[in-house]
């Protein structure tokens, strides 16, 4: 097994254990709302870091709509309209999934995967 092989066997690892952690861990909506802001700044940066600028300006520009729309969660207390924004969002997330799935990234797909779970927490 090469290095780059099991290092990134490790990172996949890693991330599946770190997104079952998160199902399994009970939080407030206030902790699960800023833990999707943390991972959507990984994610941001992960996409800020990408060598192919096509990718990388397609994918920042459906990443700012994610920003207004989870920035609009935060200030959302009706649970109807929460409920509303995390739709939203998901609909927003699964198109940035859809295209960097199509560009060849498999790496953002997992931080994509936890905020999904993330969501769906949120969403129960």
């Amino acid at each position: 097994m090469s290095k780059s092989g099991g290092l990134s066997k490790f990172i996949v690892g890693a991330g599946i254990g770190f997104g079952i952690g998160l199902l399994v861990a009970a939080k407030s909506g206030k902790e699960t709302r800023r833990d999707i802001k943390n991972k959507f700044d990984e994610l941001e940066e992960k996409i800020k870091n990408l060598e192919l600028s096509d990718l990388k300006q397609g994918a920042l520009d459906k990443l700012e709509e994610l920003r207004i729309k989870i920035n609009d969660l935060d200030q959302e207390k009706a649970s109807e309209l929460i409920k509303e924004r995390i739709k939203d969002i998901k609909e927003k997330l699964s198109e940035l999934s859809r295209y960097i799935k199509r560009k060849s990234t498999p790496a953002l797909k997992n931080i994509i995967n936890e905020i999904n779970a993330k969501l769906d927490l949120l969403d129960n």
